[in-house]
């Protein structure tokens, strides 16, 4: 009784030993350890497709392993997810993207018109070329004229000016403009702004239009047969070419004025700056400064010509003696004629 309990435990350890055996065997390898059954592959094979489905594709945009490793891209007869030339071309159209949206930007001409009074006329001049210089602009026109004001021309005081048209970088125009202060006195400032962004892109659309009509034209005159049909293309290739260069020469100009905004300044040299008035005064202010005002005319009147007649006393006194000289030669005829009579 004894052994047959004894073999009976040993027959089962033996059953619960192979057991074991074979769970680890099916858990490290997915397949049997060699003593296994064809139903036994079955099995596990139906339960690792419940378990682990296949991985699905990948897409045909996304680098795969080996591709992110070397760096380099599959084969195309080998692999179906790309290759360098693809990922190439879609960092060029990303660009192209970026880039169009740029240019795509509202399109905007800011000119500004301003008139400075300075008293120190060459210091002003000075300042405007170090403005040109600090903010990357350049003059497209200047002119400067006249006299010194402190040197009198013929006994008239004689005022300089000086006319510049500057293109200023869009980005330094608010900056330059509104410290035109440091300039003189700004009696009067405009700015413009004109929207051309609608011209602009329906310009650059005709531009593409014939760009396509000369592909297609010079496409057409290498399979052209006869002579009369070549000088119709290139008739037809010559005018498009005209229309191109034009659409480019206006939007090159155009491009040119909304990068460079045009500032233009009128300075004139002056011996005091022009008096403000203040906007709000009573009816005796109003008397008050404007009776001021004439007498302050009337003395700088006479201050003049008391000037005017020092500076041409020595022509007035030429003139004068001619002039008596002319008269005492009238009388003596007059006087010889009466005496004859």
């Amino acid at each position: 009784m004894k052994k047959a309990i004894a073999i009976l435990i040993a027959a089962i350890l033996a059953v619960s030993l192979l057991a074991a055996c074979g769970a680890s065997s099916f858990d490290s390898s997915g397949n049997s350890g060699g003593g296994s059954s064809g139903g036994g592959d079955i099995f596990r094979s139906e339960s690792a497709q419940m378990e682990a489905p296949a991985p699905a594709p990948m897409p045909s945009s996304a680098p795969s392993a080996d591709f992110m490793a070397d760096g380099s891209g599959f084969d195309m007869d080998r692999n179906e997810y790309g290759s360098d030339e693809r990922i190439v071309s879609t960092e060029a159209s990303n660009a192209q993207t970026i880039e169009t949206a740029i240019d795509m930007a509202e399109k905007i001409i800011y000119t500004a018109h301003a008139d400075i009074e300075t008293v120190d006329f060459d210091q002003t001049v000075e300042i405007v070329y170090d403005l040109i210089g600090l903010n990357g602009a350049f003059i497209e026109s200047s002119y400067i004229g006249g006299r010194n004001y402190s040197q009198s021309y013929y006994g008239y005081q004689t005022f300089r000016s000086a006319n510049f048209t500057l293109r200023v970088p869009k980005a330094r125009f608010d900056a330059v403009t509104g410290n035109l202060e440091v300039l003189g006195n700004v009696t009067s400032l405009r700015t413009d702004a004109q929207n051309i962004t609608s011209q602009f892109v329906d310009t650059e659309s005709r531009l593409t239009s014939y760009r396509i009509q000369e592909e297609r034209l010079l496409a057409m005159l290498e399979k052209a047969d006869t002579v009369a049909d070549m000088i119709t293309i290139e008739t037809s290739l010559s005018e498009v070419r005209y229309s191109i260069e034009s659409l480019t020469s206006t939007l090159k100009n155009w491009q040119s004025q909304v990068d460079y905004s045009t500032l233009v300044l009128y300075i004139v040299e002056v011996e005091r700056f022009t008096e403000t008035t203040p906007i709000q005064q009573t009816y005796w202010q109003q008397v008050g400064a404007g009776l001021s005002s004439r007498i302050k005319g009337i003395g700088e009147f006479f201050t003049d010509l008391f000037k005017w007649l020092i500076v041409n006393m020595p022509v007035l006194i030429i003139l004068a003696v001619i002039a008596v000289a002319v008269v005492l030669i009238i009388r003596r005829r007059i006087r010889k004629k009466r005496g004859s009579d």
